[in-house]
């Protein structure tokens, strides 16, 4: 049996995690306190390939957390990884995405070609336009192959509004042209191991935690780490047939009384 304490490092998942929307959960910067003061490390590991690490690292330093790039694991960055070590030979791109993202596969190596790429890469589009939707669809159906960043198909808001995902965008395509998508961030293990890879940290000694039990929970469960889902406001918690957390919180200061508890016990 693996407990809290055998913990050296934590993926914590984001909105809906440590915060909703633009508002930070008080019990985050408790809980990040907590994991200093024991030397546990942490990543902030999140599907959302709309924003840029940097901007990420702006949107946490407004709220009162100063997380430097390193510190985060995106879907962008997993597609890029996954793409290097599995497919050296594609290097132009064409990318239905944020013009945020686009540095990090210019600096990674890859070509943005509008014309003739050797892949479709499909992200978070807050800014669609239809045209380059249905150029990707002509790419797609020419045989050029696709990969989707993460599978989500809403992103959560504490606005009066609805944020269609790269999954919604992937559907739309795949009815579109009838050609399948390789899709990539939570759930699929490969993202969790390679971002504890860059942590020098073995899976087995991380735990996992945020509040989508098809995403957050069943990476961890796949990739062989511990799991908390965050049961709080502005969690999603959207049922997933056979996805069960080792531990069920309504926020990271409960997951924080836990982990004391089990300290006090193993003490005794």
């Amino acid at each position: 049996m693996r407990y809290l304490c055998d913990v050296r490092h934590i993926f914590l998942d984001m909105d809906g995690t440590i915060y909703h929307g633009g508002r930070l959960y008080p019990t985050t910067l408790p809980f990040l306190r907590f994991l200093a003061e024991r030397e546990i490390g942490h990543t902030f590991l999140s599907n959302n390939s709309s924003c840029s690490t940097e901007q990420y690292g702006e949107k946490l330093h407004a709220m009162g957390i100063d997380a430097s790039p390193e510190e985060f694991y995106i879907s962008t960055d997993y597609t890029i990884d996954f793409l290097k070590r599995n497919h050296p030979e594609i290097r132009r791109i064409f990318l239905l995405g944020m013009a945020c993202i686009r540095p990090a596969f210019e600096a990674a190596g890859f070509q943005l070609d509008e014309s003739a790429p050797e892949a479709v890469i499909v992200a978070f589009d807050r800014e669609l336009v239809y045209e380059r939707l249905c150029r990707a669809a002509w790419f797609l159906k020419q045989g050029i192959p696709g990969f989707a960043t993460h599978p989500d198909p809403f992103c959560p808001t504490d606005q009066p509004t609805w944020l269609p995902d790269c999954g919604a965008l992937t559907a739309c395509l795949e009815t579109a042209t009838g050609v399948r998508l390789k899709v990539l961030g939570k759930p699929d293990p490969g993202m969790l191991r390679a971002a504890a890879a860059r942590r020098h940290v073995p899976v087995e000694a991380c735990l996992m935690a945020g509040d989508r039990l098809a995403t957050d929970i069943a990476v961890g469960v796949a990739a062989g780490t511990l799991t908390c889902q965050i049961t709080g406001p502005g969690a999603d918690l959207t049922p997933a047939a056979g996805i069960h957390p080792d531990y069920r919180v309504n926020d990271l200061g409960e997951l924080q009384q836990l982990w004391q508890e089990e300290e006090q016990q193993l003490r005794r």
